[in-house]
């Protein structure tokens, strides 16, 4: 048994921790007051400090997500900063899928400091600020995009389903005659390797916006 901490002890930042670490073991159906106190030694009245109800803890949660997501690498160009943002987007998400569904609260906007350097890096560079904030956009909900493929993909043995769907078309065209340029694109990987499909995808998209590939306007 957890020694309780004395009342007032205990920082916002260690009980968003914990009951971060709770759902990353149960899922959000596992949250609860009580869990969160035992997770981190206090008792349960003491949490409300915090926050007002189990809603606002949830809410606070998403902020920390988003904070955890969008960290700013200090990099000097809109290119490097962006590609590293949506590479670190997708390994927070595959390290903690269970944390996906509290993306979906419609919660207030969070401050989100890298999001402001990445639009000033690229409106120097001479880019549109609507076409700016787009392309950020959309970097960052592609990233998220393909994680949440992956997750909802994946089988009871912790694979995801792409991986053998990959390997049965690339044995049917090796051996099929109606498919030579499957055959011929798929011949030298024997596995599906979604991180290089993700970094080679991102990397056009960064290449796309440095030509000039912008969306269209409606």
């Amino acid at each position: 048994m957890r020694n309780q901490r004395p009342r007032g002890t205990t920082t916002s930042e260690a009980v968003l921790g914990a009951a971060l670490a709770i759902v990353d073991r149960a899922g959000i159906e596992g949250l609860s007051i009580r869990a969160v106190a035992r997770e981190v030694g206090a008792p349960p009245m003491s949490l409300y400090s915090h926050f007002s109800n189990k809603e606002e803890l949830l809410d606070l949660m998403y902020g920390e997500i988003v904070r955890r997501m969008y960290i700013d690498q200090g990099l000097p160009t809109w290119q490097e900063e962006l590609f590293a943002l949506c590479k670190h987007i997708r390994s927070v998400l595959l390290d903690h899928p269970r944390w996906t569904p509290l993306l979906a609260r419609p919660v207030s906007p969070v401050s989100v400091p890298v999001r402001e350097r990445i639009l000033a890096l690229m409106a120097s560079d001479g880019m549109a600020p609507e076409v700016a904030f787009t392309a950020l956009s959309g970097g960052a909900l592609s990233s998220m995009g393909l994680v949440l493929t992956e997750l909802t993909l994946r089988n009871a043995q912790g694979t995801t389903n792409l991986e053998q769907r990959y390997a049965r078309i690339r044995e049917w065209a090796s051996t099929s005659g109606d498919a030579p340029a499957t055959r011929a694109g798929t011949a030298e990987r024997p596995k599906l390797d979604l991180e290089r499909v993700f970094v080679f995808t991102l990397r056009a998209f960064i290449r796309g916006l440095e030509v000039g590939v912008t969306p269209s306007t409606p």
